[in-house]
Order: C-alpha cells, then structure tokens, then sequence
C-alpha cells in the first residue's frame, strides 16, 4: 500500500505541475480527480496498512499522501477556476 501511495504522489504532484503553465490549464481537469485519488489512497493505506500489533506501516507516507494529495487538489481547482477550465 506504500508504493501505490508513492506513485499516487508523484503522479499527482506532476499533473498539478503541468497544468499551471498557459494555455494547459486543461490538464487540470484530469489532475483534480488524481490528486483526489491520491488522498483516498491515502486514507485507505491509514485505515488498512497496519502490522499485526496494530501499529501503522509507513504512516507519514499515508498521511504525505492525504496532505499533498488535498493540497494538489485545491491548487488544480483554483487553477481551474482561474482560466475557466480551458486556458
């Protein structure tokens, strides 16, 4: 569950990032829905990953993933907002 939280980082981190420039503000469109996939994988690897004393695996790597994955999600929407949607 740490891997897809990793990766779920990244690709979010990097779609946020490509759709800041003009004329990709589009790219947003596809980077909201990640980044809010990021911060269910996130939650998900906090609920679940969990050893057999009950003790969260790689527990700042889930909860990395539910911040930035949030965080992304909120700058892809005001991106998003700000050149309505296209620009």
């Amino acid at each position: 569950m740490s891997t897809a939280s990793f990766v779920m980082i990244l690709l979010s981190v990097i779609s946020t990032a490509a759709g800041l420039p003009c004329c990709m503000g589009c790219v947003n469109l596809v980077a909201v829905p990640v980044s809010l996939a990021t911060a269910v994988v996130g939650v998900v690897g906090l609920a679940i990953d969990k050893t057999p004393d009950g003790k969260v695996n790689d527990s700042k790597l889930h909860l990395a993933a539910v911040i930035v994955g949030m965080v992304a999600a909120l700058i892809g929407a005001v991106r998003c907002m700000a050149g309505g949607g296209v620009l």
